[in-house]
């Protein structure tokens, strides 16, 4: 047994008194969940505005699974939860989004997390999905948990870079690169690219300086990076063409396929191209052909960054929110039970450039970086988003990567 299932019954008696609000949706989920019967052991996601909320359910969720015979652990929601349901040993997943309105409402899918052996590094989902809901009338105990996930929140920089360098880092990404589980790092510095482990140790390079240079180079280090499937997709504006690369066996090599800039990664990345001598991008589908500094796509989220400083933020179908004073270092972030937009602010050349967390309730926690923030990547760690990675420019022409941290 692993030991996050060890730990199961600790974390369980430690959770907080709940609602017969949150009682009934529970049992709701419980009854639908049994009746798909999932293969044990089932990793439990609870996403929501409130974390208070989130971690309720998922306490209480798990632990009516647990008295129905199928061992249960409760992991943090975002994107990269059935990479870690699988690490933690888990063979299904429940995920799940609670939400308050006029009814306590959730609504989730249960999957199989299983690594198929025939699929290499590349996970294969395997068996049908179950979509589970359940809801209950509001009561006053679930009101006060939801009201608890507008209470303050603070953003902490770590003292020391992960790494510095001595040019500048021209784009980030996050990802798996081979196959564990783990995330890695990417960096697009000077002419190179640079994978280091979370720790921040380098593990491999591949210089691009080899490649066919653009009819017309971006001025500043620009670039789009991407990591999906265990491949690595090499967008340089300095470069005539886009390059694919695999770890393997400790080196980056070049692998089949084809990539190019955009904006997002994975599934729903928007294809983008280099606009001509500068560091911006034009979406190539669509009615829109504006000039962006970048942005980022995820399910149901879409950001553009504008050079004019402002951004828009379009959420689940929503109309666009426009954001002020937001830089080129900005990015959609799974953080708490939601999506927000980690952004840094639009002064030019700051000595201190600020990062704040940007949020659907109106909650930005924020904190000061010395130098410019020019990329923002999440970095998952075991329990969900652990921290955000910042490629910072310093005053002395080179760069480094800086850690921010959630504070209580």
């Amino acid at each position: 047994m692993s030991p996050g299932f060890a730990l199961l019954g600790a974390l369980l008696a430690a959770a907080p008194p709940t609602s017969s609000a949150i009682d009934s949706v529970a049992d709701q989920l419980r009854a639908e969940a049994m009746s798909a019967h999932p293969e044990p052991p089932l990793a439990v996601a609870v996403q929501s505005a409130s974390p208070a909320l989130a971690e309720a359910l998922g306490a209480l969720l798990a632990a009516r699974l647990a008295e129905s015979g199928v061992p249960a652990l409760v992991l943090a929601p975002g994107d990269d939860a059935p990479a870690r349901a699988r690490v933690a040993g888990a063979r299904s997943l429940l995920g799940v989004r609670v939400q308050v309105g006029e009814a306590l409402t959730a609504a989730g899918a249960l999957r199989s997390v299983w690594r198929n052996f025939w699929a290499g590094r590349t996970p294969l989902a395997s068996g049908p999905v179950r979509v589970l809901t359940a809801w209950a009338p509001v009561d006053p105990g679930a009101l006060l948990l939801a009201a608890s996930g507008t209470g303050t929140e603070s953003l902490r920089l770590d003292d020391a870079p992960l790494i510095r360098f001595p040019l500048r880092t021209a784009a980030l990404a996050s990802g798996d690169l081979d196959g564990d589980g783990l995330p890695e790092l990417a960096v697009l510095v000077g002419s190179e690219v640079v994978v280091l482990s979370a720790a921040g140790a380098p593990v491999a390079r591949h210089a691009l300086g080899d490649l066919p240079p653009a009819a017309a180079p971006a001025r500043e280090p620009f670039g789009t990076l991407c990591i999906t499937e265990g491949r690595l997709l090499v967008a340089w504006a300095r470069a005539e063409a886009p390059v694919v690369l695999q770890l393997q066996a400790g080196q980056l090599v070049r692998g089949p396929g084809t990539g190019g800039p955009t904006v997002g990664c994975g599934p729903t990345a928007e294809p983008a191209a280099f606009v001509p001598g500068a560091a911006r991008l034009t979406l190539t589908r669509g009615p829109e052909r504006e000039v962006l500094w970048g942005g980022d796509v995820r399910t149901g989220h879409r950001l553009l960054l504008l050079p004019d400083g402002t951004a828009r933020w379009s959420a689940q179908g929503n109309e666009a929110r426009a954001l002020r004073d937001v830089g080129a270092g900005a990015a959609l972030v799974p953080w708490r039970g939601e999506v927000r937009v980690a952004a840094s602010s639009a002064a030019p050349a700051p000595a201190e450039d600020r990062l704040r967390l940007v949020g659907a309730g109106g909650i930005e926690p924020s904190v000061t970086v010395p130098g410019r923030i020019l990329q923002v990547s999440a970095a998952p760690g075991p329990g969900g988003v652990s921290a955000l990675v910042l490629g910072v420019w310093t005053a002395d022409g080179g760069s480094e990567l800086r850690v921010v941290r959630g504070g209580p």
